[in-house]
Formats: structure tokens, C-alpha cells, sequence
């Protein structure tokens, strides 16, 4: 997105959405629609997923025990 303002991605690393979004609007002339699809579009681009985001999360199974804690159990197949 090389037509964007430097504004725009120095206001979104420091989660300034509605100025960047402001200025996406003025330099594109475009819809706000538009302007908010452009803003998540660069904000992803900026921000890229860690891998680990992508792994399908783990089955994890919460209990109750008697003393009142909490037990997690994480990773299990099959519910067990």
C-alpha cells in the first residue's frame, strides 16, 4: 500500500484505528467501508500471525476439584 500516508501505519502499530482510518479516508477519497477494509487489509499486513496462531487449538477439559480448584488438562484425546 504504497499510495497510503507513513501516518497510516505509524497510527495503527500504536493502535490509533479511528485517525488511521481518518487518513486511509482523505488519501484514497474513498468510502468508510472501503477505508475499513484497507485499514484491517495493512493492520494484517503489519501484524502478522505467529505460526503458533495458526495451529489448531488443543481440546482442553476444565474440572472442578472438591477444594474448589481448578484442574486443566490440556492436549487430551478423546476427552480423556
Amino acid at each position: 500500500m504504497a499510495e497510503l500516508p507513513e501516518s497510516v501505519d505509524r497510527d495503527i502499530r500504536e493502535g490509533r484505528t479511528i485517525l488511521a482510518v481518518q487518513a486511509i479516508r482523505k488519501a484514497r477519497g474513498c468510502p468508510l467501508r472501503e477505508a475499513v477494509d484497507l485499514y484491517h487489509q495493512r493492520y494484517g499486513e503489519l501484524h502478522p500471525e505467529p505460526d503458533s496462531a495458526r495451529e489448531a487449538p488443543r481440546p482442553r477439559v476444565l474440572r472442578f476439584e472438591r477444594d474448589g480448584s481448578l484442574v486443566v488438562f490440556e492436549g487430551l484425546q478423546d476427552g480423556r
